[in-house]
């Protein structure tokens, strides 16, 4: 899943929070992480650890 489908995907859910985990370890950039902030409804919660 890419940043685009995961971010559909948390408005599709109306996720209130969303925890990406992945990014920069196993699949993914920093990069991708930002583009997934930017695409995400502005009312979901993106928590990084």
């Amino acid at each position: 899943m890419n940043a685009e489908e995961a971010a559909d995907l948390a408005d599709k859910i109306d996720a209130k929070v969303v925890v990406p985990i992945h990014y920069g370890t196993l699949v993914g950039t920093k990069e991708d992480l930002k583009e997934f902030i930017k695409l995400t409804n502005k009312k979901v919660e993106v928590l990084i650890k």
